[in-house]
């Protein structure tokens, strides 16, 4: 492995009775504390060698392997993220916080970089933030966070009987009627691409799309209103109808400035409701 970002940090040996354990579970020696899961992502992130190589976290061990664990020097801190993060609406049970796009929402196990939520406790000093829900990397827009695990809970109550209210803008290639819905259900259980089924999904799992505006060459903004949501709903949907995220390089192809258009700009549930414009040019 060669990258000058990596600084090696701890390493050990195999010895016979490792014989034929999977790599992710022989990590336990290097990382007591981390769960199976955890360790595997480290792994995948390209942050275990053996023998000086890259492997799989299914690789079984032998006699001799040099194992070496390795962190990244290149990582954002939360000292780096935490000016970015911005507080939209904020009462005694729930805070709306502003992510820019090309931020994780949450600590992810085995990464290296800070998130939105490794900065919580900073950002709210004297209360206990959870939070409750997620954006990817490359969407903008509204993270919410609860104080205190009965808020939590409650929201997530909200969200099964339907009674929360989100809404995305999204620049998308085409030009869609006045509105349409895409029902069908989603396959999730990849952590990179989610794929459309043919059968529905069940209501609460609908995306409900509406044209603002003829941005011309091409490109129209659309609002979408979700429910509950899954990973990667809105991406998927809007590229199953035909009509993929502007810079979405998964369900699409990349943008002439590398950024993807899609913003949450609202939420709204009983007694909170915050809002936040897009930065888009």
């Amino acid at each position: 492995m060669d990258n000058k970002n990596l600084k090696e940090c701890s390493k050990v040996v195999a010895t016979e009775s490792d014989e034929g354990l999977r790599l992710d579970k022989f990590l336990i020696v290097l990382l007591p504390e981390t769960g199976l899961r955890q360790r595997r992502r480290i792994v995948e992130n390209g942050l275990v060698t053996v023998n000086g190589r890259s492997a799989k976290p299914s690789l079984k061990m032998f006699t001799g392997a040099e194992v070496v664990l390795f962190e990244r020097t290149d990582a954002t801190s939360t000292e780096d993220i935490l000016p970015h993060l911005s507080i939209i609406t904020e009462t005694d049970d729930y805070a709306a916080v502003f992510k820019p796009a090309g931020m994780h929402s949450a600590s992810i196990a085995g990464s290296m970089e800070s998130s939105a939520q490794d900065c919580l406790d900073e950002l709210f000093m004297e209360k206990t933030p959870i939070l409750v829900n997620r954006l990817d990397h490359s969407t903008s827009g509204i993270l919410l966070v609860a104080f205190g695990h009965e808020q939590a809970r409650l929201f997530k109550e909200y969200e099964e009987e339907g009674k929360v209210e989100k809404e995305y803008f999204a620049r998308v290639v085409g030009n869609p009627d006045s509105e349409f819905v895409v029902k069908k259900e989603l396959d999730t259980d990849s952590r990179t691409v989610t794929k459309v089924l043919s059968e529905d999904a069940e209501r609460l799992r609908w995306s409900y799309a509406d044209r603002v505006a003829d941005l011309g060459n091409g490109i129209t903004l659309v609002k979408v209103r979700i429910a509950k949501g899954a990973r990667h709903q809105i991406r998927a949907h809007l590229a199953y109808a035909g009509f993929p995220i502007v810079g979405d390089t998964v369900y699409g192809t990349a943008s002439a400035d590398g950024k993807m258009y899609l913003h949450n700009h609202l939420i709204s549930f009983k007694g909170f409701k915050a809002e936040c414009e897009p930065d888009w040019d």
